[in-house]
């Protein structure tokens, strides 16, 4: 992480302007750049807005705020991995309710009418299930509408 050094601490060539409001306008083009780091700092709400997409181009991106010096370190979710492992785990979980189940015993032995029945509410669950998270299946309930990673 940066480490930001306070306005009225840093000694060195720096340009403070104090006022009411700031307004930067580049009709044309507009660029804001620095070699070190680029802060943005609010005690209230910060906004982006705009009429396009917005990228943020970076290897990392930490969202949440540092605790106890640590960056936020919860990882986000691959989304297409994600739907395929649980699509490939509720296919196992089908063929096992399918077949193995029905043969397993109770106190008296196999009982594969019982079972049958019982597993039949649990397979239709399972397959409405896959349906949703099929990773063929663009509308995703896993997936985002609105935020795209790589």
């Amino acid at each position: 992480m940066w480490n930001f050094i306070q306005e009225n601490q840093y000694i060195g060539k720096q340009i403070f302007i104090d006022s009411d409001r700031l307004v930067f306008n580049g009709r044309d083009d507009s660029v804001f750049s620095a070699t070190n780091g680029f802060l943005f700092k609010t005690e209230g709400e910060f906004h982006i807005n705009t009429s396009q997409n917005t990228y943020i181009n970076t290897p990392k991106i930490f969202l949440g705020p540092v605790q106890n010096n640590q960056d936020p370190n919860i990882p986000a979710t691959n989304t297409l991995e994600l739907e395929q492992l649980i699509y490939d785990l509720i296919s196992a979980l089908k063929v096992w309710f399918a077949t193995a189940y029905p043969n397993t015993s109770g106190l008296n032995g196999p009982n594969i009418p019982v079972n049958q029945g019982l597993a039949k509410p649990i397979v239709d669950i399972l397959n409405t299930l896959e349906i949703k998270v099929d990773p063929s299946n663009s509308n995703s309930p896993l997936r985002s509408k609105y935020v795209f990673i790589r």
